[in-house]
């Protein structure tokens, strides 16, 4: 059984970069990475300076890392991800050290338009990979993927 003081919180985007989330979140703690299954990682907003979310995708997988966060991690979390008005927070399950754990994300309200990142937050991103051992294929393709107008942000089957 997972042991945890806090909350699981699941990043995808920006808060995989270790440097960013210590200084964002100085008790935050991780935990360790895994796979969600059955969402894809795309960027919404205008192009130029979209940002990540995840989507329903049936067959859909996205590298995350589960912290272990407190109430001023969460407060903090919420201030950077402007809950409720561009993220809201769901409960997902994620496969994790042999069990299904409950952890908290944040995914964008979907009331924007899929978009290029800007390359600083992109940037973020990438060394939030590097930091965790994921391939850095599956970032680049969730960008090219973000730049396509035939990609739509709904469920794909």
């Amino acid at each position: 059984m997972v042991k945890n003081r806090g909350k699981i919180y699941l990043a995808y985007g920006s808060n995989l970069n270790l440097k960013e989330m210590s200084s964002r979140c100085p008790s935050a703690s991780i935990l360790g990475s895994s796979e969600l299954l059955g969402y894809r990682l795309l960027f919404c907003g205008e192009s130029g300076s979209a940002e990540a979310t995840i989507v329903k995708q049936k067959d859909g997988r996205v590298p995350v890392l589960l912290w272990n966060i407190m109430p001023s991690d969460e407060e903090a979390l919420d201030l950077y991800e402007e809950y409720p008005e561009v993220y809201r927070k769901e409960f997902v399950n994620v496969h994790f050290k042999g069990e299904w754990v409950s952890a908290m994300v944040y995914i964008m309200n979907e009331k924007m338009p899929l978009g290029e990142p800007d390359r600083t937050y992109y940037e973020v991103i990438r060394q939030g990979y590097l930091d965790a051992g994921f391939d850095l294929s599956i970032l680049d393709k969730a960008v090219q993927d973000s730049m396509h107008s035939e990609c739509e942000m709904k469920e794909k089957n």
